[in-house]
């Protein structure tokens, strides 16, 4: 039973660091043609910045060119975001991830005055217009779209991807309550993520396949993962029962040998609900673990989730020390020149896409192959700013790194190997963590500004996992 359940989890969580990305199947369309569905086409080349900026400075270079991703690179006609670029291919697809992250880059770059609001409510109402003809099942979407024609690429319903759309959705409809709350609110309002609830297992599945009207038979079972935003909102929306939140592992269970260690901890009562609270050890680091030990696991939620501040005794003193485990692994036990493990582009191969991680801080553990993605320092950037802002210019020490929309997407610090491709979510990651350290959590305030999800801030304060 504990290897089948093994082998369910890796074949879960691969699927999910992978993203489901289309692949032949692509649609025959020239390079020219591509270019021509932008808003602007800006040719990608290695390009310099002043490292001996001051630090705000130097971030608010970075910002601005990491926004240039946002303004140029979005379909004139249908304002969906392209899911990838780089020097040798335009690729017109899109995740509804990838839509809902973009909403809230259209929302930062107002907060930071990078665009006016008119520029700004002319982009929303655009993405806006596509979602609301864009062809659902229940009132969620699928996973993947094509940005000129708007059609989808398979049947399969992701809660993950929803549940990113949603965030997306609140944020806009916060920023913006008179012109395009409406708009938003009926989006959100008619998206039902009761469909991936296993009530006997008290967990969220994986996702939905429409044309066969199954739910997946693989789960999200961990709470220190990037999926626990979409349990949130299920939650807070009322689709799913408040007990799944206190039903996810915070460790793996004791009898499965093959994680990285045997899990700590004892029982423990919250609102009524029992929980394992269970966590890891090493050197004199203690932790609740994600999955493979990546950066965005730990760091993504905490864009708009306001753990820093409400959630002192649980995720914030967890997610520094998800930080400051993979900064020691990588300086000082091992001697790396950089830091910042976390799912990326493979430097080195174009179309590839691999997980990288700190095997210590994961109950499976990604190997971290000698590669990092300057998206991962970027989210470690208002946890850790001086080492997170130093992390930076050690990157541009290599070269070939930086570029038209900012840093490219990764790196191996061993070859010297660039992977020069622009990723639309971890573009849209860095931007984010930018606008919310240099705009005082401006996007995490905007989420928790909704009654809906300000309702249920006790789940985020309520924990003490040591």
């Amino acid at each position: 039973m504990g290897q089948m359940v093994r082998k369910i989890l890796m074949a879960a969580f691969f699927f999910v660091a992978c993203g489901g990305v289309l692949s032949a199947q692509e649609r025959k369309i020239t390079l020219n043609e591509a270019q021509s569905r932008l808003f602007r086409y800006s040719p990608i080349e290695i390009k310099e910045i002043d490292s001996a900026l001051a630090d705000n400075e130097f971030l608010v270079k970075i910002t601005s060119d990491t926004w240039g991703f946002f303004y140029d690179c979005v379909d004139r006609e249908t304002g969906l975001p392209i899911d990838n670029i780089s020097k040798e291919k335009v690729n017109l697809y899109t995740s509804i991830t990838n839509i809902g992250l973009y909403m809230m880059c259209v929302v930062g770059a107002h907060d930071l005055k990078i665009i006016d609001r008119d520029l700004a409510l002319e982009r929303l109402n655009l993405a806006l217009s596509s979602l609301e003809k864009m062809e659902k099942w229940e009132g969620n979407f699928f996973n993947y779209y094509w940005v000129d024609t708007l059609e989808h690429s398979g049947s399969y319903i992701s809660a993950v991807d929803n549940g990113w759309l949603a965030a997306g959705l609140i944020v806009a409809k916060q920023s913006f309550p008179d012109e395009i709350g409406q708009r938003c609110k009926s989006i959100f309002d008619a998206m039902n993520f009761k469909i991936y609830y296993d009530a006997k297992l008290g967990h969220l599945s994986l996702g939905f396949e429409g044309s066969k009207k199954k739910a997946s038979a693989f789960h999200y079972g961990m709470l220190c993962t990037e999926p626990r935003l979409t349990s949130y909102i299920a939650i807070a929306k009322g689709d799913v029962p408040v007990e799944h939140w206190f039903r996810l592992n915070r460790t793996l269970p004791r009898q499965w040998k093959w994680q990285q260690q045997p899990p700590r901890g004892g029982r423990k009562v919250y609102s009524g609900y029992k929980v394992f609270q269970g966590y890891y050890k090493y050197k004199d680091f203690k932790f609740v673990p994600s999955w493979g030990g990546s950066m965005f696991e730990f760091l993504m939620p905490a864009l708009v989730l306001n753990e820093k501040e409400l959630s002192s005794g649980s995720f914030a003193p967890n997610n520094k020390t998800a930080v400051d485990l993979q900064i020691f692994y990588a300086l000082e036990e091992n001697g790396y020149p950089v830091w910042g493990m976390s799912p990326c582009s493979i430097p080195g191969d174009p179309e590839g896409y691999a997980e990288y991680g700190v095997k210590h801080l994961g109950a499976k553990g990604y190997p971290d192959e000698h590669v990092v993605t300057p998206h991962a320092t970027f989210l470690a950037l208002e946890i850790e700013p001086e080492k997170a802002i130093k992390n930076l210019k050690e990157l541009l020490k290599y070269s070939n790194i930086y570029g038209t929309y900012g840093f490219f997407d990764s790196l191996n610090f061993e070859t010297g190997q660039v992977n020069n491709k622009y990723l639309c979510l971890d573009q849209a990651m860095s931007f984010i963590a930018l606008c919310n350290y240099l705009n005082d959590g401006a996007i995490k305030k905007k989420f928790h500004s909704d009654p809906t999800i300000k309702k249920y801030e006790h789940l985020l304060t309520v924990e003490e996992f040591f």
